[in-house]
């Protein structure tokens, strides 16, 4: 492979390869769910089972897209 070619796939990858060294660090994979219980508002969670409904996608995989997108 030449140089170029490699520097794009990990910078295509970066994500991957900062959630391996974490994993290498800590022992805990990021992608790994865990079961936390927290408190929102009514409205919120309306809205959360109302996308949930309209995309075929589970609340808390509507929560994780979010969360990347916003905090990440």
């Amino acid at each position: 492979m030449r140089l170029r070619e490699i520097e794009r796939i990990m910078k295509e990858n970066e994500k991957y390869a900062k959630m391996l060294e974490e994993f290498d660090r800590t022992g805990n994979l990021p992608l790994e769910k865990i079961l936390r219980s927290f408190t929102i508002r009514r409205s919120t969670f309306k809205a959360l089972k109302n996308e949930s409904k309209r995309t075929g996608k589970s609340m808390s995989n509507i929560l994780d897209e979010l969360v990347e997108k916003k905090l990440s």
